[in-house]
């Protein structure tokens, strides 16, 4: 049986605070002997590529994909 983990996703506008939140919580995570792997940051940006529902006609109907 494997060991429990944590996942722990954090979001901010400000990312000052969120870099000292997530150092806290990491010391705080190895004072208790737990082992740590991260933070591991998340992307920031989405790629969206638009395209045509239809192949001849229809010019307003789109189609967005990630």
């Amino acid at each position: 049986m494997s060991a429990p983990t944590i996942r722990i996703r954090l979001e901010a506008y400000d990312h000052q605070a969120l870099d000292v939140s997530s150092r806290e919580i990491v010391d705080h995570a190895k004072r208790t002997g737990a082992k740590v792997a991260g933070p591991v940051p998340l992307p920031t940006r989405r790629e969206i590529y638009t395209g045509n529902r239809s192949t001849f006609v229809k010019k307003k109907a789109r189609e967005q994909f990630e």
